[in-house]
């Protein structure tokens, strides 16, 4: 399976995060697809973060443990801060 997945982060931006995805793309046809997209892209988007998060372990540029930490900490303050 391919899925290409743009993510621009621009603090200088008032929308500071962008996501997008490949050119070759079909656009969803029908809701259920465009769910379907969406929960396949988080996945995608799940797995990403993990393999930077060993890439940096292996690499010494900190704890995977403490990357993970961060992680679910940021994940869990979107289950509270219902603005973001």
């Amino acid at each position: 399976m391919q899925n290409t997945i743009y993510i621009d982060i621009n603090t200088e931006r008032e929308r500071q995060v962008l996501i997008g995805k490949g050119p070759d793309t079909e656009q969803p046809a029908t809701p259920e697809d465009a769910k379907e997209m969406v929960v396949i892209d988080i996945a995608t988007i799940c797995e990403g973060l993990c393999e930077l998060i060993h890439v940096a372990d292996q690499n010494g540029y900190g704890s995977k443990e403490d990357f993970v930490r961060v992680s679910i900490e940021k994940l869990n303050a979107l289950l509270v801060d219902s603005d973001k």
